[in-house]
């Protein structure tokens, strides 16, 4: 019986609550807190939430909310919540771009899923990735957005050692020229390309730590099972 009476003492006591808050005004209006984001600014998500900001706190829809703030390009996920008195807690998870690419003469950054994201002046200096050139020469297919895509998942995360010190790939008719930071080219053929760069990781591996991969001017991955290289001049 106490506990019953208890529970029938909370339920009034919070309705004795509400009630008095509706009275005051408390309600009325909400505030908004954004946490998670990096690269899209509060301005931005503000901005989709101006449609909404008239509305009173329980009013609200949450799910329109968060399907106005996942439109926003760079963002990948979004949780709202309410914290009372009249708070709305915006938790963002950004989109993640792994390259930077040019087609029909336009710049996107690609995420981890294919996805082509706008590339503009800000985007691009703020996302530090590895540059691809599709040669103009060559016959360029849909699917090969997904390829790409395929690669760098397999290069950020099973060799993020030579994803970290790449700067640019060149994609030519059967061919893929990788570019490291030390300048080392990295010769592929598009046939089985996962394969040959497993080999470079074997590779890598194998003449770590005498030398680096930064030590060769070139390295030709296009013989089946071989590994074709040349060392770096150095004086002395």
């Amino acid at each position: 019986m106490k506990t019953a009476s208890s529970i029938v003492g909370i339920i009034l006591l919070g309705i004795l609550v509400i009630g008095y808050s509706s009275q005051i005004g408390l309600f009325d209006t909400f505030t908004v807190k954004i946490k998670g984001n990096q690269f899209v600014t509060d301005a931005q998500i503000q901005k989709q939430l101006e449609p909404f900001m008239e509305e009173t706190y329980f009013s609200i829809d949450l799910d329109e909310l968060q399907i106005e703030i996942s439109s926003l390009d760079y963002i990948e996920c979004v949780q709202l919540s309410r914290i009372l008195p009249n708070t709305v807690m915006v938790q963002v998870i950004e989109r993640n771009p792994i390259l930077l690419i040019t087609l029909e003469n336009e710049n996107f950054l690609m995420d981890k899923n294919g996805l082509l994201l706008p590339a503009r002046g800000k985007a691009i200096s703020y996302y530090p990735v590895p540059i691809i050139n599709i040669s103009k020469d060559m016959d360029y297919k849909s699917g090969l957005t997904g390829e790409i895509a395929e690669v760098f998942n397999f290069l950020v995360n099973d060799y993020p050692l030579f994803y970290d010190n790449l700067s640019e790939v060149i994609i030519e008719d059967e061919k893929w020229t990788f570019f490291s930071d030390s300048k080392t080219r990295i010769f592929t053929t598009s046939d089985n390309l996962l394969s040959q760069l497993n080999i470079l990781k074997n590779f890598e591996r194998t003449v770590y730590p005498n030398k680096q991969l930064g030590d060769y001017s070139y390295i030709d991955l296009r013989v089946a099972e071989q590994v074709v290289v040349k060392e770096k001049y150095r004086k002395g």
